[in-house]
Formats: structure tokens, sequence, C-alpha cells
């Protein structure tokens, strides 16, 4: 498949190298910032513009990898009206289609659930490939473009992706952002982070295999409130953490005090 990239963000430096391997041809990558649109573009193979009136007319996918904010403003400032058999589709997680429909005719999502870094290396055989068409001609298309890369491709509608985005955040952002104030406490007291690494894999480990509700410890789940107490008064100098901690363990006496 010949294939435009919009974006050269994270989403796009996985995506299209992905994409490249698995044989298609990545012909131009769209940024306006110089640097990594050139970074991208040479990862695929492919030319890098900055211009998006440069975009070439004949490609049959144009994949916007911009941020959810920016799909509308970027799908709309392409430069010519898609043919029939042309394509349009987003990597977003939290964005409808149809911000999409006024470019062309067949538009959709091809969003992959993973969190991406460009420092790390990733295999997308087994990453989640959430697939959404306007019509048949796109999800068929776009679903056989996702298995060249992928072997987890799920059709998913616009409601239904939403709802895996939220979960996605609440597992994975806001999780990595616990872990950076744990840090923190750590640093502050003197102690390098590293001592954290075994119990963050056993936790991961045992939330995968056992299941979250069976995974979950510590002095919220054991209704140990002098543990509780004693860490809120530890956290009286850092008043937004101590109200999130509260939170926290009061959500996880209320899940599981349901169950």
């Amino acid at each position: 498949m010949k294939i435009c990239i919009l974006g050269s963000g994270n989403v796009a430096h996985h995506i299209g190298k992905a994409l490249l391997k698995a044989g298609h041809n990545i012909v131009q990558v769209y940024s306006r910032n110089k640097v990594t649109s050139k970074a991208v573009a040479k990862r695929c193979k492919a030319n890098a513009i900055v211009d998006i009136q440069e975009l070439i007319t004949n490609a049959d996918l144009y994949l916007l990898t911009v941020s959810d904010d920016a799909i509308e403003k970027v799908s709309k400032s392409i430069p010519f009206s898609l043919s029939q058999k042309q394509m349009i589709a987003h990597t977003a997680g939290s964005v409808s289609i149809e911000v999409l429909s006024s470019t062309g005719e067949h538009y959709g999502s091809f969003y992959p659930l993973q969190t991406f870094s460009k420092s790390r290396r990733l295999s997308f055989n087994k990453i989640p490939m959430c697939i959404h068409g306007s019509d048949d001609y796109i999800a068929k298309k776009m679903t056989s473009l996702a298995k060249t890369i992928s072997s987890d491709v799920r059709q998913i509608d616009d409601e239904t992706r939403k709802e895996i985005h939220l979960s996605a955040v609440l597992a994975c952002n806001f999780v990595t952002h616990l872990i950076a104030e744990s840090e923190v406490i750590l640093a502050d007291a003197g102690v390098d982070k590293s001592i954290l690494a075994p119990l963050i894999q056993e936790t991961i480990f045992k939330t995968i295999s056992q299941g979250a509700s069976e995974a979950q410890t510590g002095p919220a789940r054991r209704g140990d409130n002098k543990v509780i107490k004693s860490h809120l008064e530890m956290l009286s100098d850092r008043p937004a953490i101590q109200k999130l901690y509260k939170q926290l363990s009061s959500s996880i006496k209320t899940l599981h005090d349901r169950q």
C-alpha cells in the first residue's frame, strides 16, 4: 500500500517502521517540525515535507498520527479531495472518525493500543489494532493492512474505542504518574528508585496473570487504617498527593467492599 504519514511523533516513529517492514511504501512524512519529519522519514525510507501543500495526490492512504486535538485541523488542511478509492484514517483513541468525513468518502481509525516512546524498540505483532471504517471498503482495507503488522486486529467502533482509551489512560498514564511520584518520595529520602523495580515488575505480572482485583494488596485492601493515617501524616507537606492517596485508598476499599 502507498502511504503518506501526517505527523512525526512517537506513533509515526513506530508505526511507519512497522508498515515499512511489512512491505508497504511510505512515500511521504509530513510535519511542520523539520527535524522530526526528517528523522521519521529517514526511518521509513520516505520523503520529508514541512508544507502540506506538497502532499502527493495519489497515495492509497493518508494516515494521521498527529495529536488528537490536531486531527480535524490537519485533515481539513489537505489541499485536495480524495478520490473514490483513496482513504484517510487517524491513529487516535479518543476522536471520532467523523472528523475526517469532509476529506473523503472512505475514512476511519487505525488505532494501536500501546504506549510509544522513540527510545524503546517495540514489536507490533502483539499490539492490539483497533479498526473502524466509515464503510465496508475502508474497513476491509484497514483490517488487511493491520494484519500485516499485528496478529491482534479488532473491529472497534468509535464509542467503544473511547472507552478503551479511557481504560488505557487509567492503566498506563496514571500508573506511570504514580510511580513518578513514588520516585520523588524515594529521592527525598535518599533512596535510589531502582529499589522499586522488582515490586513494579511483580505487580504488573500479577495484574496480568491474576487480574487486577485479585492482585490488589496494601493497607487499603487490608483495611489497615493506622498505616493509612500514618502515610497521610507523612504527606502533609504535599497536599495534592495526600488528597490523591486518600481518594485512591477510599476507591480501593469501595471496590473490594462490593466484591
